[in-house]
């Protein structure tokens, strides 16, 4: 038998090893995306760059040039045609049809 002789009596013992993750659950929600046209007036949201993919490319240069561009949230002033949204000190009218195709995740209302 080969090996240190010192090790020998311990190689029976079993070692568990434990993660912090097996203590620690993640209660994350999976993220929700729904068209800009559907939130109510106030309702806050974040528009991510992939969101706007449906759109032509004029359109969405044209919304970048205006604010909304990665990660940027929004606030629905006017839900409806147009929907008016602000980004910032900006507000935008947007006709459905844009309002439609853009997908964003609400934002959680902290206040009561």
């Amino acid at each position: 038998m080969g090996g240190n002789p010192l090790l020998r009596p311990l190689a029976h013992l079993r070692v568990d090893i434990e993660t912090e993750s097996q203590y620690h659950f993640s209660m994350a929600q999976p993220t929700i995306r729904i068209p800009l046209s559907q939130l109510a007036r106030g309702q806050r949201a974040t528009v991510e760059c992939s969101a706007l993919d449906s759109l032509p490319s004029e359109h969405r240069c044209l919304l970048a040039a205006m604010g909304m561009g990665e990660q940027c949230e929004v606030r629905v002033c006017r839900p409806g045609t147009p929907c008016i949204v602000q980004i910032d000190r900006t507000r935008l009218g947007l006709p459905q049809i844009i309002a439609d195709q853009i997908m964003v995740t609400p934002i959680e209302s902290t206040s009561p």
